[in-house]
């Protein structure tokens, strides 16, 4: 039989994440932070998953290959050795990217996205694909010259269900992987004339953007793997892994046949792998042969000479001459070390006594590393290092630090002056003019009528009341008798602010708006202290960042920060207290910051 082939490297994985707004009523209730504040997170305030798109709608995310050294060492006799970019479907690739740059889109809201940004993959980083695989090639798939390839034995296929003979709930049982974005009924069982056994899989997806349909996540061994598949019908499809990120695609094989098609493809894997997805990427599927049908998938390890040769921990097998080396980052012995190291216990390379690669490295009568010569010598360790004005250095290291009373950010400041100029890099006072939030330091409180005609005593710009005001702010809803007037202890000045709710779920607590610059981030710091749950979050024209609750139960005073930004020129800090207790006098807030980088 005569077979395409297909061979690429290893992927480097990526991390994506998402974050969630609170809902805007169109009424403010006070059921609106109504759920019960059961396991540390206030059940109205959701988190909502974002699509992360870029302006011109087709920025792609990152798929890397993997670069890892001992691969290059440990499979020289298997490496890819062609390299060749299609560029037939670049116009289609351009719109696929598309789908593939959004972290969620309306097909894989379950699952990973990918980016494709070509059919010779290099881990598409942005443009056309021009890879490195294992060593320096790319992932090709050109027609098969050889002669005809031997068929994998199903006893050593690691692919459990190839043949598609066993389905439930509509899907092919071991199929249907979280890497999967192709569309549940696209996935189709197929009785009508199987390669192997009676039943197939008809895979649909008529469009120009490729799907991803992949087979459920099992355990791989390292080592390099050949794969054969069967495809009959009309489209185009290839071939990729998924294993917590994605591997580089292969090209794009084109069919259009009513017969069955051999298509095989190859890979290597330099590590186990405990979750391991192997993809078929389709597209534009033709509906007069039925689409593409695929089936008896198979997938064998190749056998290598190193299967037969066991190592040391801090080595790898050549393949190339069936021998052990030492593997990159260790050492075998002082010779393969600089001149400055020895070679440890743990076949690591370490600084041998006396040396050094840094200032860090020496103390005492010697505490300056002559870097030249990787040796501590005698010397002051600050000369000539140049700090800025606001800083000094330290001897320990020769680095400089903030010097006393200086500050390069909020978290550089304490006591009695919280808030960090940074036009100035000095620690100020809570109610200086570079902290936006006023009375910040509830020094001020004044006497308010509310709800008719009682009187509460309530710190000055704090209490925000939303009525049908316009715009919207989420509304204060702990009773103003909650919100009292605290001295037995504070962080800064005179008084803190002491909040009593020993019930759950939380109610707000929220200042009145304050003015911040349009679309500049603030970073913000607030003092806690006392027994009970706490959180905060910011509303500038709409939520920020969700956050969970805090469980706090200590008379010392605790420091938590964050940030707000948003698109409005106003702000309004909301803080939830809950589950309070009265052995250390509830919850107390102090010293609230928000400063705002020099522009």
């Amino acid at each position: 039989m005569r077979l395409i082939a297909i061979e690429f490297g290893i992927a480097a994985w990526l991390l994506l994440g998402a974050c969630g707004d609170d809902p805007q009523p169109a009424n403010d209730t006070a059921g609106a932070d109504s759920a019960a504040d059961t396991t540390g997170v206030d059940a109205s305030d959701t988190a909502s998953p974002t699509d992360t798109l870029s302006a011109d709608g087709v920025t792609p995310d990152v798929e890397a290959l993997d670069t890892v050294a001992a691969d290059a060492v440990a499979d020289a006799a298997v490496e890819d050795t062609t390299a060749l970019v299609d560029t037939r479907d670049g116009a289609a690739d351009a719109v696929e990217d598309a789908e593939d740059a959004q972290l969620a889109d309306t097909a894989d809201t379950a699952g990973p996205s990918d980016v494709d940004t070509g059919d010779a993959s290099v881990g598409d980083t942005s443009g056309g694909d021009t890879s490195v695989g294992d060593t320096s090639v790319s992932d090709t798939s050109v027609g098969d010259t050889s002669a005809d390839d031997a068929v994998i034995p199903q006893a050593d296929n690691v692919i459990a269900e190839g043949s598609f003979e066993q389905w439930s709930a509509g899907l092919p049982v071991g199929w249907f992987g979280g890497a999967s974005n192709l569309a549940s009924d696209s996935v189709v069982e197929d009785t009508s004339a199987a390669h192997d056994g009676v039943r197939a899989c008809q895979l649909i997806n008529a469009g120009s953007t490729h799907k991803r349909f992949t087979t459920a996540p099992f355990a791989l061994a390292a080592g390099h793997y050949s794969c054969t598949y069967w495809v009959r019908g009309a489209g185009e499809i290839r071939n990729a892994r998924y294993a917590g990120d994605y591997s580089s695609y292969s090209s794009y094989t084109t069919i259009d046949a009513d017969t069955w098609t051999p298509v095989s493809y190859a890979f290597n894997a330099a590590a186990d792998v405990a979750t391991f997805e192997l993809i078929f990427s389709v597209r534009n599927t033709g509906a007069t042969r039925g689409h593409l049908h695929l089936d008896d998938v198979r997938c064998a390890r190749t056998d290598e000479p190193c299967d037969a040769v066991t190592c040391q921990p801090y080595q790898v097998c050549q393949n190339a001459t069936a021998s052990c080396v030492t593997a990159p980052g260790f050492c075998d012995g002082a010779g393969e070390c600089a001149s400055w190291q020895v070679c440890g216990a743990d076949h690591r390379c370490a600084l041998a006594p006396g040396a050094c690669v840094s200032t860090a490295d020496c103390d005492g009568d010697t505490p300056v590393c002559d870097l030249g010569a990787h040796a501590c010598v005698a010397g002051d360790p600050c000369a000539g290092v140049q700090c800025s004005e606001w800083q000094q250095c330290r001897p320990s290291d020769a680095s400089c630090q903030v010097a006393p009373g200086r500050c390069a950010a909020l978290v550089d400041c304490d006591g009695a002056l919280p808030t960090c100029d940074l036009a100035t890099h000095t620690c100020i006072a809570v109610d200086a003019p570079a902290n936006v939030v006023p009375n910040g330091g509830f020094e001020a409180w004044g006497e308010y009528t509310l709800f008719g005609a009682t009187s509460y005593l309530l710190p000055d710009y704090w209490y925000g009341v939303c009525d049908g005001c316009s715009p919207y702010y989420p509304t204060t809803e702990i009773a103003p008798a909650n919100v009292r007037q605290y001295t037995a202890a504070v962080h800064g000045g005179s008084y803190a602010c002491q909040l009593v709710d020993a019930t759950a779920p939380a109610e707000r607590f929220v200042t009145e708006p304050f003015a911040v610059v349009p679309g500049r981030t603030y970073h913000c710091a607030y003092r806690v202290r006392g027994h009970g749950t706490y959180r905060q979050r910011a509303y500038c024209g709409g939520w920020g960042p969700d956050t969970t609750f805090t469980a706090i139960d200590s008379d010392d005073w605790q420091r938590t920060s964050f940030t707000m930004s948003g698109a409005v020129s106003w702000c309004v800090l909301v803080f939830y207290a809950s589950n309070t207790n009265a052995d250390r006098d509830h919850i107390q807030l102090d010293d609230v910051v928000c400063i705002a980088p020099t522009p």
